[in-house]
């Protein structure tokens, strides 16, 4: 019987420690060949954009597609979990959710990896609908002595800020992203932005950054000139990196980077690549990740006997 999981169902089996891990895990396993990704398509029509991303995870057993389309209404998510022995339909779920924490996860991963660091102060740039996963999933690979929250939005920023404290985080909003990276060692962006913001001046002081708001190449986070302060950029699929990171397609173009020196997260996990240096993670997201999560969450729902009948409403 194919499992049908609401938001709700999903959010309420989402646990971020438990995903950090299951997301470290498929990029290791990818790195040992053993999960297999497939970069996004897209199907463009007059006001709407519909993504597809696909991916196995051999480890598991398990094989999955995610579907959004994104029109000017919004955008809605779902998620289809296969078996891979018999082809078993094992759950459809809403993946709105799911991508955001999968999304944290992966930064929070790479931090691990290319951070020597584990206790700093992070400034998170952006503060909409994905920020505060990005904070729940830094928080568990590190010790964070202050969370300095900058965006374009004054009310976005200061009502982040608030939840982080009430969560026990040490936060604060500024109106100034200059303040707000001053004395962070370590910097994620997660914005709408088109236009490059981030400047190789502002970031001077960075140790690491993950950018995670643009996943087209006509978007961009950060200018040229600061994707070249970094020594390893580390990208999460770097055929699916090639077509979507704005970022470094910019950056090639003004010859502050070459996809030669781009490294895949899977092989840092791996062990099969030693960062060096400043370091950077372009973050895109990729369907391992989902595939990862989702089976975190089939396999805790059936431990706990499935939903009712309310629930298959996506």
């Amino acid at each position: 019987m194919t499992l049908f999981l609401s938001e709700q169902d999903v959010r309420s089996l989402l646990d971020m420690k438990e995903v950090v891990a299951a997301v470290e895990e498929c990029f290791e396993q990818e790195s040992s060949g053993r999960a297999f990704n497939s970069p996004r398509t897209r199907s463009v029509a007059e006001g709407s954009v519909l993504n597809v991303m696909h991916a196995s995870l051999q480890y598991l057993g398990r094989a999955g597609a995610k579907c959004y389309l994104s029109s000017e209404k919004g955008t809605k998510f779902l998620f289809i979990l296969f078996q891979l022995r018999d082809a078993e339909p094992l759950a459809v779920m809403a993946a709105d959710m799911l991508g955001r924490f999968r999304t944290g996860a992966a930064s929070a991963v790479a931090t691990k990896h290319l951070h020597r660091s584990k206790d700093f102060s992070f400034a998170v740039c952006g503060a909409g609908r994905q920020a505060l996963t990005q904070v729940l999933a830094m928080a568990e690979v590190a010790s964070l002595s202050s969370v300095r929250v900058w965006g374009p939005h004054t009310e976005r920023r200061v009502l982040l800020a608030e939840q982080l404290r009430k969560l026990g985080f040490s936060a604060a909003a500024y109106g100034s992203l200059s303040d707000a990276l001053r004395g962070a060692e370590v910097v994620t962006t997660i914005t709408t932005s088109k236009d490059p913001f981030l400047t190789g001046e502002l970031v001077d002081q960075v140790g690491h950054l993950n950018l995670c708001g643009s996943n087209s190449s006509s978007r961009s986070e950060a200018s040229p000139d600061c994707i070249g302060k970094f020594q390893t950029v580390a990208v999460d699929d770097l055929a699916q990196s090639k077509l979507e990171s704005g970022d470094l397609v910019g950056a090639e173009k003004k010859g502050f980077f070459s996809w030669e020196k781009a490294v895949e997260l899977k092989d840092i996990v791996g062990g099969k690549v030693q960062p060096a240096g400043r370091t950077l993670f372009k973050s895109n997201g990729v369907a391992i990740e989902d595939v990862a999560a989702a089976s975190l969450v089939y396999d805790k729902a059936m431990k706990r006997g499935g939903f009712s009948e309310g629930s298959y409403e996506v």
